[in-house]
């Protein structure tokens, strides 16, 4: 119940600073982005916030390639760690992922397995 009562105010909040500023704001969250998805029936909201969702996500898998190749030569529970929650985390962004990135995602995870 606390949930949607706090989606219910993030919401409120998004259109108070108006959709479209929202969404072109820099540090917006993925959350906040699907919560405006999900709420709305204007279609150039809508293709904003997928882009920026697509933008972000593709930003997130590419720190999470960089990483896992920084530590991929590295010997170490430390390493190893970093490696295991790097491809957990691209495991879970391979469905948003583009075709060039799923590639490098399914190179990684074949490899790592």
């Amino acid at each position: 119940m606390s949930s949607i009562l706090d989606d219910q105010l993030r919401l409120m909040a998004l259109k108070q600073y108006g959709l479209i500023e929202s969404i072109k704001t820099p540090d917006i969250s993925e959350a906040d982005l699907t919560l405006i998805l999900k709420n709305t029936e204007n279609e150039t909201i809508e293709q904003l916030a997928t882009e920026q969702l697509q933008h972000l996500n593709s930003q997130a898998i590419q720190n999470n390639l960089n990483l896992y190749h920084k530590f991929y030569d590295l010997k170490g529970m430390a390493a190893y760690r970093a490696r295991i929650k790097s491809t957990n985390e691209l495991k879970n962004r391979y469905e948003k992922a583009n075709t060039d990135e799923k590639v490098k995602i399914l190179g990684i995870i074949n490899n790592d397995d």
